[in-house]
């Protein structure tokens, strides 16, 4: 084959794996928006590419962060490779290392200016410049190594106050790992961002704490089941006891009555019964709506 013709024919495969990856895109960017992956069974967006699209985590990562920009990224700007979803991913999660440092949100003007500097930029040269533009928040990038199948090596720039805060932990749980102590840690904190409470909660804190055990720990995960494909969500994060019929509606406290949903599913419920715009009222806003939310 002609080697002119073999490069007419790549590029053409090209823009369309491109225009691909921005359909996808899109659809993630529904998905989240609309919240389908909690009809469907699944307690987060990750969940729902990872598990039923086999996504793998980093990719799932890149595009559901790149989607989250897409809006502000003109369509042919995208095919043509002039952003891809690498470039794009780097500004979406500077963005918000530097919406989380200062507490305010970036305007969608200031998030334009950024998507056309970085236009037709690899990502070494996209790195430096958001580097330039966020200082504060451009100490150093997360590299996490696989090692084996159940250990991985994260490298990460820690202030002198924060590793003085861990060398503090190691002498008082007795232990020169750092890996045992942030596993302490990541467990505590994660204790304590799930025992937050929503309205339909604090309904479900009236239960005898037994009988709320002997629910979470019998069904051990999500019971919630997509009526249609048969999906059952699974998931063991943020688990919470359901009335099926809700108090409100005259149901009671008997075990018949009582199920273990996720949070995501728990307020899904919520709003088959009292509506969505209803239950947004009482919303706990949290990753990664939170992030698609700042977007918009």
């Amino acid at each position: 084959m002609d080697a002119y013709v073999f490069d007419a024919e790549f590029a053409h495969d090209v823009r369309r794996s491109n225009e691909a990856t921005h359909k996808v895109l899109v659809g993630i960017a529904a998905c989240e928006r609309e919240r389908h992956f909690v009809v469907l069974g699944f307690g987060s967006i990750y969940d729902w590419l990872i598990k039923r699209h086999k996504f793998s985590e980093s990719a799932t990562h890149r595009r559901v962060q790149a989607s989250r920009l897409l809006a502000l990224v003109p369509e042919e700007k995208f095919t043509q490779g002039e952003v891809n979803l690498t470039t794009l991913t780097q500004v979406a999660t500077s963005v918000r290392k530097e919406e989380k440092r200062t507490g305010k949100r970036l305007s969608n003007e200031a998030k334009r200016e950024l998507v056309a500097k970085i236009e037709r930029k690899t990502s070494a040269q996209t790195e430096q410049l958001l580097a330039t533009e966020f200082p504060e928040t451009s100490t150093g990038k997360d590299s996490i190594r696989a090692l084996n199948q159940d250990q991985s090596r994260l490298t990460t720039d820690l202030p002198q106050a924060t590793l003085a805060k861990l060398e503090r932990l190691k002498e008082l749980l007795g232990t020169q790992n750092s890996a045992e102590v942030l596993d302490e840690a990541f467990t505590a904190l994660l204790q304590k961002l799930e025992t937050k409470e929503t309205p339909r909660e604090t309904a479900a804190k009236s239960l005898p704490s037994k009988l709320r055990r002997y629910v979470i720990q019998k069904a051990k995960t999500c019971e919630y089941v997509d009526p249609v494909t048969g999906q059952r969500c699974d998931s063991t994060h943020n688990l919470q006891v359901d009335h099926i019929i809700p108090k409100a509606k005259g149901g009671t406290d008997q075990l018949k009555n009582l199920r273990c949903l996720c949070r995501q599913h728990n307020m899904h419920a919520a709003e088959q019964v009292f509506s969505r715009k209803y239950m947004d009222k009482f919303r706990t806003v949290r990753a990664p709506t939170q992030g698609y939310s700042a977007w918009h």
